[in-house]
């Protein structure tokens, strides 16, 4: 009974058509000067171009043969009817998701303080910029200045930069490209 559903459920995802957005799985079968080519199950063969790699941090050069990638479907049926991929927005697309998981936990995570500027401290998740309000720090990290002028705060929230903090997520808009967080 086991082995009828699972001849089922196989031919279930074969009727399961991917389309434009979906982030789907392939396995390397060609690696050329231009780009990479992904057997996609039994839809299609899919084109990853180079381009789209090296934005990604994952270079062509990295790339193995036989390899199972995750990449996001940007054109169904391009020219030379291929499916057309990009793993550099695949890769946005896992993060701002890993971003709402920890969001919607509540989780803290440890991130270095990448720079600051008068309102607050500036940090990198993977590639995606979040921002600290000065106002979100915690009472022991909040500067302690008398008299004190947006440039004061400024010199002060600069000595954070390279230190690691544990934060969390307070607000997430991936179409806007934010990401908000707090020390509290």
């Amino acid at each position: 009974m086991k082995k009828v559903k699972n001849h089922l459920q196989a031919y279930k995802d074969l009727l399961i058509l991917p389309k434009v957005g979906d982030i789907i799985k392939g396995k390397v079968i060609e690696k050329t000067k231009n780009g990479v080519f992904l057997e996609l199950g039994n839809y299609k063969i899919g084109l990853i171009r180079k381009e789209d790699l090296d934005i990604s941090g994952k270079s062509l050069s990295k790339i193995e043969k036989r390899e199972e990638i995750l990449a996001k479907i940007i054109n169904l049926n391009n020219k030379d009817n291929f499916v057309e991929l990009s793993l550099k927005e695949a890769n946005r697309d896992l993060i701002w998701k890993k971003l709402q998981d920890l969001s919607d936990k509540k989780e803290k995570i440890s991130l270095n303080v990448l720079g600051a500027n008068k309102g607050g401290l500036i940090f990198n998740f993977h590639g995606v910029q979040g921002f600290l309000p000065a106002s979100q720090l915690s009472r022991e990290h909040y500067p302690k200045i008398e008299n004190p002028t947006p440039e004061r705060i400024f010199q002060e929230l600069k000595k954070f930069v390279g230190q690691e903090m544990k934060v969390k997520i307070i607000g997430i808009d991936p179409r806007k490209q934010k990401l908000i967080l707090s020390e509290k």
